[in-house]
């Protein structure tokens, strides 16, 4: 009863506010102005961030905090009018040492005709190690015909707590495959992210990495600063590794640490891939996307045994498929747009034999390769199995190099972190090859074979065979002989 109140309260006003005008014997100045903290949550407990707004979601009187990320606490001003600038005093009290954190602006928020609403920042300065809290109250206003506080007294928010718990720090790699041309002085940029956060103080000296190296390079941070939630690499090769005719890979892996855990990417590749000569206006990859259509999808016939009654069988399913955006200067790019300017930094290049399964929504996952029909108990989110969005996954490698119509493909091989409900992540080293051909006009068939590794999961390497159609106007592929085929396992 106490949020309906309220929003009838909030309610009310807004229908006088703008049920008035100007010329309304000047009544419309009479209408009260009151400033409050305007700290909005989604349903997931986490702070909306500009420019997210919501008008159904009811502001918070205290919020949880277990990230030392930089919190944003909102303080909004409801006005007709401002003819001047308004400033409201506020005060802070906290159960913690005063070295924990900072806030600025320091004791005071301001609002103009334009800006309504103001933030005070907490940047935290090191980590708490038991229950902690915050508390901000608005003092005074600068015009005392504006209201502190809500006009109701069930939930004025003129007070906001920060209660602090515990810290829980990961990171990530946000890629977890880049590739190179392999000449001598050229940089490669990579970024960890950091989802609560880090200190750099507990950064600067900390070994995160572990390496596997396949060619001489060095590497350096570019951004350790203050309130940040990604630190970006720059590795630069020693050492030119051109030789054609060799593939080039260095691995570099995050390591878990007493204050920082991994989630989701943990394993980078750095890649030199063989090279093939194939003549890119050809752009192969083409014809398995549509980016008119963010759901665009592949369609896939995969031979399992996943009910287990001891038959294998085709199971149909679907990918969303993208294309793989790399540098001009790749040497299979083709220009895609050029974003309608003569400045060619803006120019965006795809890879013509190069595709990619990914999913349209930013925390969620395909099902690439039908990898989720593999477990039994699998996590799907983006952050805790990546692995699911695979980019790139597949490379073409038209006959002769010019084929417009079959050739082989490369199921491209890389690490894929994917993780169960019960918390286990694992990484799987997939790998595969098979051929393509145009089976009637504009209907691509792929057959092929998909590794996948893992030891503690599988004890070793299981084989899947696939078909990929880029229509769903295609002939259901004939049965195979074998019954040789892959079941569900718990992660």
């Amino acid at each position: 009863m106490t949020h309906i109140k309220t929003i009838l309260a909030i309610a009310t006003v807004f229908a006088i506010l703008f049920s008035c005008s100007k010329n309304d014997d000047n009544t419309i100045n009479d209408v009260p102005s009151f400033v409050r903290f305007n700290f909005l949550t989604n349903s997931n407990n986490e702070p909306l961030k500009y420019p997210q707004v919501s008008s159904a979601i009811i502001p918070s009187i205290n919020y949880i905090n277990t990230s030392i990320n930089t919190l944003k606490v909102p303080v909004t001003l409801t006005s007709y009018t401002l003819e001047n600038e308004v400033t409201v005093n506020y005060s802070v009290t906290s159960s913690s040492n005063e070295d924990l954190f900072t806030i600025s602006p320091v004791n005071q928020v301001s609002f103009k005709n334009n800006q309504l609403t103001d933030t005070i920042y907490i940047n935290f300065n090191k980590r708490w190690l038991g229950a902690e809290s915050i508390v901000l109250n608005l003092e005074s206003v600068s015009d005392p015909s504006i209201n502190i506080g809500n006009l109701n007294s069930n939930e004025t928010n003129s007070e906001f707590t920060v209660n602090l718990e515990p810290v829980t720090t990961t990171y990530t790699f946000i890629e977890n495959r880049i590739e190179i041309t392999g000449e001598a002085g050229e940089e490669i940029d990579f970024t960890v992210n950091f989802p609560n956060g880090y200190l750099p103080s507990e950064i600067e000296d900390l070994d995160i990495f572990k390496f596997l190296n396949g060619f001489n390079y060095s590497i350096e941070p570019l951004d350790i600063g203050e309130n940040s939630a990604t630190i970006k690499y720059r590795v630069t090769l020693n050492e030119s590794i051109e030789n054609d005719d060799v593939l080039y890979q260095t691995i570099i892996t995050l390591i878990d640490n007493e204050n920082y855990t991994t989630k989701g990417n943990s394993s980078l590749q750095i890649v030199k891939p063989i090279k093939s000569e194939r003549d890119v206006t050809i752009n192969t990859a083409a014809s398995f996307y549509n980016l008119s259509d963010v759901f665009h999808r592949t369609y896939i016939e995969h031979w399992n045994d996943f009910n287990e009654d001891g038959e294998c069988a085709w199971q149909s399913t679907f990918a969303f498929t993208y294309p793989i955006v790399v540098a001009s200067t790749n040497p299979n790019a083709v220009l895609y747009s050029d974003n309608g300017t003569a400045d060619p930094l803006d120019d965006i290049y795809h890879h013509a034999f190069q595709i990619g399964f990914d999913s349209p929504i930013s925390t969620t996952t395909v099902n690439a390769f039908n990898l989720k029909r593999y477990f039994s108990n699998e996590s799907t989110s983006r952050a805790n199995s990546p692995g699911f969005n695979v980019t790139p996954a597949i490379e073409f490698f038209p006959k002769n190099g010019t084929s417009t119509t079959n050739g082989s493909i490369l199921i491209i091989p890389q690490l894929l972190t994917i993780s169960g409900t019960n918390g286990n992540s694992y990484a799987f080293a997939i790998s595969g090859e098979g051929t393509y051909q145009e089976v009637s006009p504009g209907i691509f068939e792929l057959k092929f074979k998909l590794n996948l590794t893992n030891e503690a999961v599988f004890g070793g390497t299981i084989t899947s065979e696939y078909r990929l159609y880029n229509t769903a106007d295609y002939t259901d592929p004939e049965d195979l002989t074998t019954n040789n085929c892959i079941t569900e396992y718990t992660l």
